[in-house]
């Protein structure tokens, strides 16, 4: 396929979009207000873990958009919740969000005109009271021992609006300073039996997220760890090192319902167009009366690796997010980034998206990613030139049957910048990659809530690069409740097949997945055929065989102890892993 024709697709993707949207019928629904969260953790086999509950406004069954560093998203549905905390399950079961990542959630506003119960989610019903409505109406006052006249004066209260409609929310720098965070360890132990090589990782580290620390109603964030690593090799001196990482730490002033404007400093993932990458400098954004919203930055890009160099590249960039109406079920998003890497002239970078999020029908996303060439971009034509898109489109059918359809192009832009491994002048002429896949599933009557659940699915796609094409298959059944609650046994036969080698195999796990603690086993066994290789070395098979316990504790502390054996012919490899972390 074509970079134009590519482009040409890209360019068109807004427009079909709201096509599609036009022939859907406008619904009365409340008037939304997002609530961003952050991913603070992935629970093996329970779901996707966020720092938002009941006290914000969410409810089980809140649909949860995921926004990766990359720009692309992913959805889940909200399980179960409590105060400060949302487990979600995510709609594609390879989804697990690195901590940190972005979620947001579009509550209706009428929720906040409650007080919601912290356990359930719901409007609290005295006794006495029949339902959450009479629970609201205030207790019918005692007959005032006067001469019969009314005597209250009037608040301009009348009976046509909302309960409660002179209740105004608190405004952020009028709240009770509150912080919240998670500290972590992890360590990691690799051996490789062949070269009797050995690898260990230490990874220690924090967040903490801070409302109205200094009573202006601002929002103070930190994330940073401490990553060291340490190699044995056999006859060679130990090779080891450590690095500090800041992933995070910026203060945020506006960008509520008080005040639409909002003013970021520090280092952080950029809010508007999360596509531009980690910035050390300073954002701003606002919003329209109409749900559009707009705004800038500035500053320099830290390098994406270990040692996060920054003050190298100096960047300019710009948004816009156009919406269809209050409800946002369709918005188109325009932004260009202008870039210099000391001092010269780099990178111009515009990204298009769009996202269509109907209550029912199709979901779609779409982003392109154009780079802006000139004559001086060795190995580049001069002009537009795709160079990352990924188009998503999914929906779930009254009969239980569910389909995902997803399309990715990437290539090599030409950065002066450090962003990627070295490469050639043939690799950023030629090389890219293009796949198109897709997933049909089908629950068994009742959904995934319903006794002894199953989930039947077949997940495909084909590849395209500038050397080879292949493609993969993957067909499974996931049985809930079997033998035990919350119990899970997930099989599956998988197959690829490439120009140079393919491979078939089979996957077995079993498990429990209870809301204090969880553990599962897993084998997998596969063949590869291999060409070019003499006698059996074309054949290969590879087995491998995992166990993971998990442990919970309502205090927020979390435990996680997993192991994994893989070997093949006479050689083995065996992982031991083990994570601890605190909430608070």
């Amino acid at each position: 396929m074509s970079t134009a024709l590519l482009f040409t697709g890209a360019a068109a993707l807004p427009g079909a979009t709201a096509l599609a949207a036009s022939a859907v019928p406008v619904q009365a629904e409340d008037r939304t207000e997002e609530v961003t969260a952050r991913v603070t953790g992935y629970v093996q086999g329970t779901g996707i873990v966020i720092d938002r509950g009941v006290r914000d406004g969410l409810k089980v069954g809140d649909r949860v958009i995921f926004t990766e560093r990359g720009g692309r998203q992913q959805f889940g549905t909200i399980l179960e919740l409590e105060g400060r905390v949302s487990t979600i399950r995510g709609e594609d079961p390879q989804f697990r969000p690195e901590p940190g990542t972005r979620a947001s959630i579009l509550v209706p506003k009428s929720r906040f005109e409650t007080a919601l119960d912290v356990r359930t989610g719901k409007v609290p019903v005295p006794d006495g009271a029949t339902d959450a409505t009479e629970a609201l109406l205030p207790e019918e006052p005692k007959a005032p021992e006067t001469d019969g006249k009314w005597t209250r004066p009037e608040d301009g209260f009348t009976m046509d609006m909302p309960l409660l409609a002179e209740v105004n929310a608190v405004h952020p720098a009028r709240r009770a300073s509150r912080l919240t965070g998670r500290s972590y360890l992890s360590w990691d132990r690799i051996v490789d039996s062949e070269t009797e090589r050995g690898d260990s990782f230490f990874r220690l580290g924090g967040g903490v997220y801070g409302e109205n620390l200094f009573g202006k109603g601002g929002v103070l964030h930190f994330d940073g760890e401490v990553n060291a690593r340490k190699t044995q090799v056999p006859d060679f001196a130990d090779e080891s090192e450590s690095n500090f990482r800041l992933d995070r730490l910026s203060y945020t002033l506006g960008g509520t319902r008080h005040d639409w404007n909002r003013l970021q400093v520090g280092r952080f993932l950029q809010d508007g167009m999360s596509e531009f990458g980690v910035l050390d400098g300073a954002s701003w954004g606002t919003r329209t009366g109409g749900g559009d919203s707009f705004g800038g930055s500035i500053g320099f890009l830290p390098e994406p690796d270990k040692d996060q160099k920054s003050f190298q590249d100096f960047q300019v960039a710009g948004w816009y997010r156009w919406v269809a109406d209050e409800r946002e079920i369709l918005s188109v998003t325009a932004g260009y980034q202008k870039t210099w890497h000391n001092g010269s002239q780099d990178r111009d970078l515009l990204v298009l998206k769009t996202q269509y999020l109907p209550v029912e029908g199709w979901n779609v996303f779409g982003s392109a990613w154009v780079d802006l060439y000139s004559n001086g971009d060795f190995g580049k034509t001069s002009g537009p030139a795709l160079t990352y898109m990924v188009v998503d489109a999914r929906r779930t059918f009254e009969n239980d049957f569910a389909l995902n359809l997803d399309y990715r192009h990437q290539e090599y832009p030409q950065l002066l910048r450090a962003e990627f491994p070295p490469v050639g002048l043939p690799q950023i002429q030629d090389a890219h990659v293009d796949r198109l896949g897709g997933t049909l599933s089908k629950w068994t009557s009742g959904g995934a809530a319903a006794p002894l659940a199953k989930r039947l699915y077949l997940r495909a796609g084909g590849w395209a690069d500038e050397e080879d094409t292949g493609g993969d298959a993957e067909l499974g059944v996931d049985l809930y409740d079997l033998l035990a609650d919350d119990a899970r046994l997930d099989l599956a036969v998988f197959s690829s097949a490439a120009k140079f080698s393919s491979l078939i195999g089979a996957r077995v796990r079993y498990g429990r997945f209870g809301p204090k603690r969880s553990w599962s086993v897993q084998y997998e066994i596969r063949q590869n055929d291999v060409t070019g290789f003499d006698g059996n070395a074309d054949n290969l098979y590879q087995h491998r065989a995992r166990g993971s316990y998990e442990l919970f504790r309502a205090s927020g502390l979390s435990a996680s102890l997993s192991g994994e054996l893989q070997f093949q012919d006479r050689e083995e490899q065996f992982f031991l892993g083990l994570f601890l972390q605190r909430s608070f």
